[in-house]
């Protein structure tokens, strides 16, 4: 292989570990799938990629030029859009942007396919579909056995050679990707924008489908970004790089376009969940014994650590045969007795540590499961009401004098729908599946489980189609949030699970997160285009805002979104039969949760409730902290997330990954305990230093809107 790579017989192309999603890996693994993908070609055969090819992947968001960008990619090829279902994307080389500004040169082979035939009828239908003809004089032709990466056969080539100069059929010239992507980049100037996400109109299934792929997934990058943290806070040398990368990479190698959209068979979902569990297994131990570092063993005593750059308030479970703790100004946390343990409210301070001892007495001596018929949550901030059959019928904001539902509308409606696509049975959602409800979710048992001075709760049972729900709804007396936690015995086939809240809130455009970022999408469905998008990805949340108020959809691990007018509305589950016949029938558990705010997306607490949602403080038991602080920094305000603090790949350095949420110009100050020596802004992958900063204790970092930043700090 290198020595055809060096006699430019092969290409080295990709950039990527795998030619993974876009669609559902988190922004940090998009990048490391760049930094583990360019550094294995940089090592390996000396050459750096700076393409990113993913002629088969499902879709690609709007945040991702950034990233490209910022990891030294500027050019970019896909053909999967032309497999629309509606409307015939309108360019074939072009300039793409992202939310940010960022721009990369995007070309779309305008044979349509991964697969050409290099035969002249094919490449006649490339030119009359080359929509930049009268700019570009040239347009690649991916010619080969394509799907499954076969190469090209003897006929392929003589094909080839035969029409290098053949009358009325193109020109072809055997060349490589990066030749024709330089002779390309002349056009900049002259070639179209397309600005935002690039959405497939098809495949929309792959938001849902293999919901425990999705949800191991979600929850291992949340728990590597903890696993590295803490590692960070280490002296260097105890840095455990190597099985940190063997984590990443086998979490990276489910991110495969096959394996994380659901759409493979059912060995490959078996090797995938050992695969997970492997990580699971591999980053607790990791975390376990970098907090035997960190902390001193103490009986009866426990830390809690904040990873979030914003201060939380928490109900955390107390220990086995706790009743009580004390904080460490040795004073009684409230506490409240929820289904045989107690829960704590505890404030944790940004990227901090809380120690808790012990109690043998708690503030709060009220037993709180309280059992009831009353179908109401509230708080002094908000209040629910339910019906019996376990939908939501009325939600008052006590704070903003406003009703988060009209009389007529209602929420929590799960509802059971026919789900069997034209073709792709795994890949695909249909629009008609719209007008093939099959039945609404009433529940068979509704009662009150909790009543306290911290929670309240009820729980609902219901029966729909062969399958089983139980929903624990749970309010904390601090918060808005109201959680939906969620048991499914599922035994479904080619059926659909959705839950909808109708809100009242009318706004043309709805929020909705993405990697790095947030992107909004009309509700209205005027347009083609805008028909098409019956379902999005989101991520954490989708947010329907006006300028005063909003109500926000949360999710611990589902991605398959819809918000038409004034309804908001998840997928939960489906049942393909094919190609994995077992997909997803058994046992479920997510939690969904539903979140009215004062103010607009990015003047509420939706980002801060959606990031605590999915990483809640970590506990250690039978320790106690050393000092208030582990890590070398602080970091103020809100308005800008840590997304990633590691060791850096291969300088003796720290690195810290900032991103800049709200789509408006910020600053932040980052406060140093250890003064750093030097430092750095670099890119992603850490290889092109950009500016140095001048050390200071306190420094004073301003973002473009959405802007990534990634630093090295130097502290010998």
């Amino acid at each position: 292989m290198r020595a055809f790579i060096e006699q430019g017989r092969w290409e080295v192309q990709g950039a990527m570990w795998v030619e993974a999603d876009c669609n559902l890996p988190s922004g940090e693994s998009l990048t490391r799938q760049i930094l583990y993908g360019k550094n294995f070609f940089k090592d390996e055969f000396g050459i750096e990629v700076d393409n990113l090819w993913l002629p088969d992947a499902f879709g690609f968001p709007p945040t991702l030029p950034q990233i490209l960008k910022r990891s030294g990619i500027n050019h970019f090829l896909t053909q999967k859009l032309s497999w629309n279902q509606i409307n015939v994307f309108p360019y074939s080389l072009f300039i793409w942007r992202g939310i940010d500004g960022s721009q990369v040169l995007a070309h779309f082979p305008p044979e349509n396919r991964y697969d050409s035939s290099l035969r002249p009828d094919s490449l006649i239908k490339g030119r009359d579909n080359f929509n930049e003809k009268e700019i570009a004089d040239e347009f690649m032709s991916l010619f080969g056995m394509g799907d499954g990466g076969g190469g090209p056969k003897e006929e392929h080539i003589e094909y080839g050679l035969r029409l290098q100069n053949l009358e009325g059929a193109p020109k072809v010239k055997f060349s490589d990707a990066r030749s024709f992507f330089e002779q390309a980049e002349k056009y900049s100037d002259e070639l179209p924008v397309w600005s935002g996400d690039l959405y497939l109109e098809m495949h929309r299934g792959t938001f849902t489908s293999q919901a425990q792929i999705k949800k191991a997934n979600r929850k291992m990058e949340f728990k590597i970004r903890v696993a590295e943290m803490l590692c960070s806070c280490l002296p260097p040398e105890q840095y455990p790089r190597q099985k940190l990368e063997q984590a990443w990479k086998l979490l990276l190698i489910n991110q495969f376009h096959d394996i994380i959209p659901g759409s493979s068979i059912n060995e490959v979902y078996r090797k995938a969940l050992d695969d997970y569990r492997q990580v699971d297994s591999i980053l607790q131990e990791i975390i376990t014994q970098a907090s035997e570092q960190l902390f001193q063993k103490a009986n009866d005593h426990l830390v809690l650590f904040n990873s979030l750059p914003f201060d939380v308030e928490e109900l955390i479970p107390l220990p086995e045969h706790w009743i009580g703790a004390l904080n460490s100004e040795n004073r009684l946390v409230p506490v409240q007795h929820v289904d045989n343990q107690y829960l704590a409210k505890v404030n944790i301070p940004a990227l901090g540590l809380v120690n808790l001892f012990k109690a043998d007495q708690s503030e709060d001596q009220t037993v709180a499961s309280q059992k009831g018929n009353e179908l109401i949550l509230q708080n002094s901030r908000i209040r629910y009401i339910f019906d019996a059959s376990g939908q939501l019928i009325e939600a008052f904001d006590k704070e903003a004098q406003q009703s988060v539902l009209t009389p007529d509308l209602t929420g929590n409606v799960l509802r059971l729908f026919e789900d069997r696509p034209n073709n792709w049975d795994a890949w695909d959602i249909d629009p008609f599946y719209e007008e093939q409800l099959l039945k609404t979710a009433a529940a068979f048992s509704a009662e009150k489980i909790y009543s306290g001075p911290l929670i309240e709760g009820l729980k609902f049972k219901y029966q729909i189609g062969n399958s089983f729900i139980e929903q624990k709804v749970i309010l904390r007396s601090h918060s808005k949030r109201l959680d939906f936690d969620t048991f499914v015995q599922w035994n479904e086939s080619h059926r659909l699970l959705r839950v909808f809240f109708k809100v009242n809130i009318h706004a043309h455009q709805a929020a909705f997160d993405v990697q790095y970022g947030y992107y909004f999408r009309p509700t209205h469905r005027n347009s083609s285009f805008e028909r098409a998008r019956f379902e999005v990805v989101g991520h954490k949340y989708a947010d329907l805002s006006r300028p005063d108020y909003g109500v926000a959809l949360l999710s611990d691990s589902k991605y398959g979104y819809k918000v038409h007018e004034n309804e908001l509305s998840l997928s939960l589950l489906r049942s393909p039969t094919y190609p994995d016949p077992e997909c997803d029938r058994g046992e479920q558990h997510f939690i969904y949760s539903l979140l009215p705010h004062t103010g607009d997306l990015i003047h509420s607490d939706v980002m801060r409730e959606a990031w605590m949602l999915n990483q809640p403080p970590v506990r250690f038991e039978g320790l106690k902290m050393k000092d208030s602080q582990i890590l070398p920094f602080a970091l103020s305000g809100q308005l800008v997330h840590l997304e990633a603090v590691k060791k850096a790949e291969k300088e003796d350095c720290l690195i810290i990954r900032l991103v800049e949420a709200r789509g408006m110009k910020s600053h932040t100050y980052l406060n140093f305990f250890q003064k750093p020596l030097r430092i750095v802004q670099t890119n992603l992958i850490e290889w092109d230093d950009e500016q140095e900063i001048k050390p200071d204790q306190l420094i004073r970092l301003d973002f473009e809107p959405f802007e990534i930043k990634t630093l090295k700090l130097f502290f010998k």
